[in-house]
């Protein structure tokens, strides 16, 4: 056991502690003021390279969505990758996703679209999911001037934004809307019942907890009732997972959320889905910000190597 923590955790992670993830409107205001201000300093370059296109959606806001395109590519029509980032549902995007959004259109020539989604406590379900949904729409719909085949796209997300790109390709099955041809979920939150082993027991967890995955479900779901949690609210929810997208899922051993990815993964190969499963092993939430780790470059080779081999890129 470590000395740093309750959990056998690598040595490349240790470095993180256990604290109370807050939810209080106020705080999550300041934390998403230091997360822009960060990404400033340390990506302003990096997010200056995007186009930065505004999204009107169906109710009346406006949403930013990044595109980072690859570098000295050749193709004129581009696979697409649609990126929901982590937080809590409460969380703007931080550095490291700006810093990965531009990684993987580069590892895997695809165009990458970072939905800048609304988030909780102030707008809780279904107002973010409502615009990564949308998101999806603009893409298909204008494919062509986006420089991107719509024939040609995957819905990808870390934490709460593999939640959202479950939830999406659940709802465009459904919908039949834009196809979606695969879905990268990275340690994703995908039952609110907070019910596993991992989610029940794992409370003094680094970065994430048990604690606050069942107050993020909270606030994240604040307006609906126990009794009819609405669809793609809460992707395990759903009984009839066939159909769906083929699946790149990755969990963390020391994360919460770890027993409801496998689990998720599980119940998608039942249903004839072609699911490829990374259990990474002496990881924590947020594990793939050590850049430098031997285990996160590893597990971002594998979500690059799905990619490229869904699209059928070289």
């Amino acid at each position: 056991m470590s000395k740093k923590t309750d959990y056998a955790v690598h040595e490349d992670f240790q470095h993180y502690p256990a604290f109370p993830f807050p939810f209080n409107g106020v705080v999550v205001g300041i934390l998403n003021l230091f997360l822009h201000l960060d990404t400033f300093f340390r990506q302003r370059h990096v997010k200056a390279r995007a186009i930065k296109h505004t999204l009107r959606t169906p109710d009346g806001a406006n949403i930013n969505i990044f595109q980072f395109n690859p570098e000295n590519t050749h193709n004129k029509t581009l696979p697409a990758i649609l990126y929901f980032h982590g937080g809590a549902f409460v969380l703007t995007y931080a550095s490291s996703h700006v810093q990965a959004m531009e990684s993987y259109a580069n590892q895997t020539g695809c165009s990458v679209f970072m939905v800048d989604y609304r988030l909780a406590p102030s707008n809780p379900f279904p107002k973010g999911f409502d615009d990564c949904y949308a998101a999806l729409e603009w893409l298909a719909n204008n494919a062509e001037a986006l420089g991107i085949d719509a024939g040609k796209i995957a819905v990808m997300g870390d934490s709460a934004g593999g939640a959202l790109s479950a939830g999406v390709a659940q709802k465009a099955l459904d919908k039949k809307g834009p196809f979606i041809q695969a879905q990268v979920l990275v340690y994703p939150s995908l039952d609110r019942t907070c019910s596993t082993h991992t989610a029940k027991n794992y409370i003094k967890a680094p970065l994430f907890d048990s604690v606050a995955n069942q107050k993020m479900w909270q606030v994240y779901l604040r307006n609906c009732p126990a009794s009819n949690i609405p669809p793609y609210a809460a992707p395990a929810d759903r009984k009839d997972l066939a159909k769906l997208p083929k699946a790149y899922i990755e969990t963390a051993e020391f994360d919460p959320l770890s027993d409801e990815g496998a689990a998720y993964a599980k119940r998608l190969i039942d249903a004839g889905v072609s699911v490829e499963l990374n259990e990474t092993k002496g990881t924590i939430h947020g594990f793939d910000t050590v850049l430098t780790s031997c285990i996160a470059q590893d597990a971002i080779k594998r979500r690059v190597d799905f990619i490229k081999s869904t699209f059928n890129l070289s």
